[in-house]
């Protein structure tokens, strides 16, 4: 094949006793080989006496020419051309050594690694990689069998294994990569890598690969290898017994571990362009062997590469049926046959782990695998700004209109806060960091919108719709499969594992809800259906939207009857943020520049963002006026072109949930502290539905580390607690316009906006302790929560209040006193 050895290799000849280790390794590698001579003298007894030799029966000690023939072979040449290299390397060029490799039946290399240790030029080295994609059962058996003589070769004899175990070769070949929906015919047979999720996973079962006969005439027995899992009965005894039967010793047979899975293509990839994706996902089943088994569960994200093979559909095909359904044999579908597994979710979580012990480490591994240099530039640019969240609140969803602080709470789960494990090997989660979010609020505002771009800002993001949406679908379901089986197979919430859930239309779903419940604190499903017991991994982050019972939010019911029906208690507790939103009267207000703002992107093709990270000097100047300016104040002091393009944000919120691990700092723990017990006094003083319990405590903590988080920061400051503050309390500021007690029907209209007066008045002193009023802020309140409201109406609640119930007393400048 024109591989020469390298400038280093030192070639070393195979004679006497490791010359007949080779004759028996051959057919372990290549059968076909030693299958020839087996046939062409079936009477010498050399022969006869293999057959007695169990896996040995297969080597050609047969004539002298026949050996010479075998040892001139193209695929034996090159498989002692790789010995030459593996000796030539030692153990520096091979992983735990070429005995290790031998001890536990495999050895994982990738492309370049065998380039280099081949020492070849380039135009040479791109063969390697032509014969691997073209012939990949020759040459990893080449390879295969050069690193078992490196392992054997000249080692004294008692290390060498009796069984003569065969090394599984795992070729990691980056440039063969493909996406699954390229996946086709011309294929078949080539080596390629598939990138996707893991949604079934089959039982291990047996899989012979060699097969122990008994002739029913001579009682000799002799074995026949079986080909992808299949085998042929033999036609004739090697001793040409005449008549003979023969019986399967199946004691003696041979098996390995065998397991189908299926991977489909990742969601990223399926739904990447404009628009809505159209089609199914696209699926293929891949087979493992060997110590393969077990490697993946459904919902982790895999590298797979293997062998294009193809197997007759199910149904009669299979069986093999003749007559009139024998044309309809000739279909097929494809598999791959797995040689090597790069679980990616496994490694993520390892080196997640890895960071939270020692920071340092695992930057130093992977920060550079996963950015290239120019996003890493981008990083360092962007760090130079003053302040990073408004710039990313700017550039999230620019489509939709203002709500800067709804976009900081879905960016916030993004970035997520840090989980706490108990210390020790297992580390079991004591503190989910996942950021639950629930947009609670009238149709119209955008709230599908905002899903379906936030589930593009994460790798692992998932949209869904609640109204089409099963509990076996969120979680996991058990079917059978073609072999009559159960399987496993993963839904969303297992297969959006360390990424994002979204799921609209949460009010539709009904009873499916409570499939949430697990998920969301304990960040595990757990399956016991059909005989199948076992726990996946659903560590998601859940962002759902909803209306309320009614559809728009209803001012004459309490909260708890707006949420009526729509979901429990239970799973309400379990959001960290619940943002209300509602169509208000102050949101009227700028219809004028709602309105402009659609035109605009309409008609007008506004301009686009720059790809620039800086902001003008007026948004500079605006940032630095000073640090009392609310969150939502310096969002909207952005300029228009200081937007980022969506493949920098997600690069940057990729990044700083990976590498920005914040402690918590005294004054954010006095601060976090303080707001829950004010919380917490004012719950227990009010009739309030929303109870605050220590999951708001925690919810609190989290949301201020994805805070610090999206600065870069190292320490969570006061100023970071603060802005959540802000987004907690906009985000319950429409129960502030819900009555505590539901209001009584037939009421006139003054008896109605006194008891909303006095009801407004009241929360305000159990928040505040302030017990004066302004007549316009009682008239603007008023207004926010009912319709129509006239100032003869307005006065004539006021009277009732003063005279009737004496719970207002008229001051000097306009100004009441509340006395209730």
């Amino acid at each position: 094949h024109g591989h020469g050895h390298g400038p280093g290799e030192q070639s070393a000849e195979i004679k006497g006793r490791d010359l007949s280790l080779l004759l028996d390794l051959v057919p372990l590698y290549f059968g076909s080989l030693g299958a020839a001579s087996e046939d062409t003298g079936p009477d010498s007894k050399e022969v006869e006496d293999d057959a007695n030799d169990g896996p040995l029966q297969h080597c050609p000690n047969g004539r002298r020419n026949e050996t010479e023939k075998l040892l001139s072979g193209a695929e034996v040449q090159e498989a002692k051309s790789w010995f030459n290299t593996f000796r030539a390397a030692g153990d520096i060029g091979i992983q735990g050594g070429a005995a290790a490799a031998l001890d536990v039946g495999h050895a994982r290399f990738t492309l370049g690694e065998l380039r280099s240790l081949r020492n070849q030029p380039l135009a040479v080295a791109e063969d390697i990689g032509v014969r691997l994609a073209k012939k990949p059962d020759s040459f990893l058996n080449e390879v295969g069998l050069g690193l078992h003589l490196a392992a054997v070769v000249g080692a004294p004899r008692v290390q060498q294994p009796p069984d003569l175990r065969r090394i599984d070769i795992e070729l990691i070949a980056p440039e063969l990569e493909r996406p699954v929906r390229s996946m086709c015919s011309d294929l078949i047979n080539q080596y390629v890598g598939l990138h996707g999720n893991i949604i079934r996973s089959g039982h291990v079962s047996p899989y012979v690969t060699r097969l122990s006969f008994t002739c029913s005439r001579c009682s000799q027995e002799f074995f026949r290898p079986a080909k992808e899992g299949r085998f042929e009965w033999p036609s004739r005894c090697p001793k040409q017994c005449r008549f003979a039967r023969f019986a399967v010793n199946r004691d003696r047979c041979e098996a390995i571990d065998w397991q189908r899975m299926r991977l489909q293509e990742a969601y990223a990839e399926f739904s990447a362009g404009t628009g809505p994706p159209r089609g199914m996902p696209k699926t293929i089943d891949c087979d493992v062997k060997r110590h393969l088994v077990g490697s993946c569960v459904p919902g982790d994200v895999v590298m797979v590469y293997g062998i294009v093979r193809f197997m007759p559909t199910g149904g009669v095909m299979a069986h093999g049926g003749e007559g009139r359904q024998a044309p309809s044999r000739a279909l097929y579908q494809l598999f791959l046959e797995v040689k090597a597994v790069v679980n990616r979710r496994r490694a993520a979580a390892l080196a997640a782990q890895a960071a939270e012990k020692n920071a340092a480490a695992s930057e130093k591994t992977e920060v550079e695998e996963d950015f290239t240099p120019l996003q890493l530039e981008f990083i360092r640019e962007i760090y130079q700004e003053t302040e990073r969240l408004p710039i990313l609140v700017h550039s999230f969803c620019p489509h939709i209109y203002g709500q800067p602080l709804v976009k900081v709470a879905l960016l916030l789960s993004v970035l997520g806060g840090m989980a706490v494990h108990d210390p020790g090997d297992e580390g079991k989660l004591r503190r989910r960091g996942d950021i639950h979010v629930l947009l609670l609020g009238d149709p119209g505002l955008g709230k599908s919108e905002l899903l379906q771009a936030l589930a593009k800002l994460n790798q692992r993001g998932v949209y869904i719709s609640g109204n089409s949406s099963s509990t076996a679908g969120l979680t996991a379901a058990v079917v059978r499969d073609s072999g009559g089986d159960m399987a496993l197979e993963a839904g969303a919430l297992v297969l959006a594992d360390n990424g994002l859930c979204c799921i609209d239309e949460f009010d539709k779903m009904g009873a499916e809800q409570q499939a949430l419940l697990e998920a969301m604190e304990q960040q595990t499903v757990s399956i016991a259906k059909a005989g199948i017991v076992c726990t996946l991994p659903a560590r998601t982050t859940v962002v759902t939207a909803a209306n309320p019972a009614k559809g728009t939010w209803d001012t004459t019911m309490t909260y708890g009857q707006n949420l009526r029906g729509v979901m429990t208690e239970a799973l309400m507790s379990r959001f960290d943020v619940v943002f209300l939103m509602r169509d208000a009267e102050e949101q009227r207000n700028s219809d004028a520049a709602l309105s402009r703002h659609i035109v605009q992107r309409r008609f007008l093709a506004a301009v686009a963002p720059q790809h620039g990270t800086q902001a003008t000097s007026a948004g500079t100047e605006a940032l630095e006026l000073g640090e009392q300016s609310s969150l939502r104040e310096r969002c909207e002091r952005v300029p228009r072109d200081g937007a980022l393009p969506h493949e920098l944000l997600t690069t940057y919120l990729r990044y700083a949930k990976r590498y920005s691990r914040p402690q918590m700092g005294k004054a954010a723990q006095r601060r976090i502290k303080q707001f829950y017990m004010e919380k917490r006094q004012a719950s227990h003083q009010a009739s309030c539905d929303m109870a605050v319990t220590p999951r708001q405590l925690e919810a609190l903590i989290r949301l201020s580390e994805a805070r610090a988080r999206a600065e870069l920061r190292r320490v969570v400051l006061a100023s970071d607690v603060e802005d959540v503050i802000e987004v907690l309390k906009a985000a319950s500021g429409v129960e502030d316009a819900l009555p505590d007690a539901p209001v009584r029907r037939g009421k006139t209209k003054p008896n109605t906006y006194a008891d909303r007066l006095r009801q407004y008045m009241e929360r305000r002193v159990r928040c505040n302790g302030s017990r004066e009023f302004r007549e316009k802020e009682l008239f603007e309140y008023l207004k926010s929560v009912c319709d129509g409201v006239k100032e003869q109406d307005f006065d004539k609640a006021l009277c009732r209040l003063n005279e009737q119930e004496n719970v207002l007393l008229l001051r000097s400048g306009g100004t009441y006193e509340f006395t209730g």
